[in-house]
């Protein structure tokens, strides 16, 4: 039974052998197909003609077929294929008395990358770096590529293989390489993290907020930066402290850059309290009863009489710049059972960190044991 080997429909003679290597690789299945077959004719022009036909193939693409017995054994067809079924060799060789009978033995060998008809994107592989700065923003760089089937255009899959934005990120560059020939789409991103999501309407922008002293000892906020957009003038506007507190006010528009730079400065209200402290002591208590020994060798018998409780002492001083400073609310007011304030009388004489003093002393008794928390500043 011989076995009749076809390539792009056009019939290619006999197989003497034919062995098929299927192997995985980067770039998808790879299947190869090394046949040995023996080529004759009746003279050697004409063994010369069929060994030409055969090189003209070389470098083209088609599919491939064994048959044997009529009936079709095994085929390669270019529809199951990303690349090839491709010719990429012809080699004949002469085993010396053949030449006289015109035969010689001729390898051929194609190669091809299968792939699935079904599935639009072959294979897709990417790589996930994370960076990081001092002073700066993270970024995330993500690098990928993916193999589509055999006739795809890599632009029409570009929202779907693209690498979705992260949440608190804006990107802020996207290479793309598309390969018809392949095809194959190769893709860079890089994703910066910013600490709050943009207002409506702006597309950049940021401010910065810094307290200095004047020469006149007073206490400034100024607030600077920039924004871009269409709603850029709206969020600088938004910036602008009350008008009672604005020292200057200024806002610079650019309408054919939609950019729009502001600084403003406020006067902060000065503290009336030079300085204080306070402390918070948590107490809690049990009530328990030691009974007598029954006996010599028995165990004590301790009993507790009610629910724990805890006592909160706070108390504190302050002292005021032109006039006294008010205590700071009981932090268990619901609970207090003492309450006691005391005013320092405003001597003239007095300096100023003793003239206008205040003292306070809250304490609380709870119904159950609390857990202790730390002072809060006064």
């Amino acid at each position: 039974m011989n076995l009749d080997l076809s390539f792009g429909g056009q019939p290619c003679g006999s197989l003497e052998s034919l062995a098929v290597q299927v192997q995985a690789g980067p770039d998808g299945i790879a299947e190869e197909w090394r046949c040995i077959l023996r080529v004759a004719a009746s003279t050697a022009a004409a063994l010369e003609q069929q060994l030409a036909q055969l090189e003209i193939l070389r470098g083209t693409e088609g599919s491939l077929s064994l048959a044997a017995g009529g009936g079709v054994v095994r085929t390669l067809a270019t529809a199951d294929c990303r690349q090839g079924p491709r010719l990429m060799l012809v080699s004949a060789r002469d085993d010396g008395p053949g030449q006289a009978l015109n035969r010689r033995a001729v390898v051929l060998v194609f190669t091809a990358l299968r792939q699935d008809a079904l599935q639009a994107v072959q294979q897709h592989t990417l790589t996930l770096s994370a960076e990081g700065r001092a002073g700066q923003p993270s970024r995330l760089l993500v690098r990928g590529r993916a193999l589509l089937r055999r006739g795809e255009n890599p632009a029409a899959h570009e929202a779907t293989l693209l690498p979705a934005l992260p949440a608190r990120h804006r990107r802020v560059r996207c290479s793309l390489t598309r390969d018809t020939a392949q095809p194959a789409l190769e893709y860079e991103c890089e994703d910066e993290e910013v600490f709050t999501a943009l207002p409506a309407g702006v597309d950049d922008g940021h401010y910065v907020s810094a307290l200095i002293q004047d020469e006149q000892g007073r206490i400034q906020r100024v607030t600077s930066g920039f924004f871009t957009g269409l709603g850029a003038l709206a969020q600088a506007r938004a910036l602008q402290p009350a008008a009672p507190a604005v020292l200057a006010a200024a806002v610079r528009e650019n309408p054919f850059s939609r950019r729009v730079d502001c600084e403003f400065r406020e006067l902060l209200h000065e503290d009336d309290a030079l300085g204080g402290t306070e402390a918070v002591t948590f107490t809690t208590t049990r009530r328990l009863v030691d009974h007598p020994v029954l006996g010599v060798g028995q165990p004590s018998w301790r009993q507790e009489v009610g629910a724990a409780f805890t006592e909160i002492v706070q108390e504190g001083v302050a002292v005021g710049r032109d006039r006294h400073v008010s205590p700071p609310p009981c932090r268990f007011a619901a609970d207090i059972v003492e309450r006691r304030v005391q005013y320092s009388v405003p001597l003239a004489h007095l300096p100023a960190d003793r003239r206008f003093v205040t003292n306070w002393r809250f304490v609380s008794r709870t119904r159950a044991e609390t857990v202790a928390t730390p002072p809060e500043k006064p």
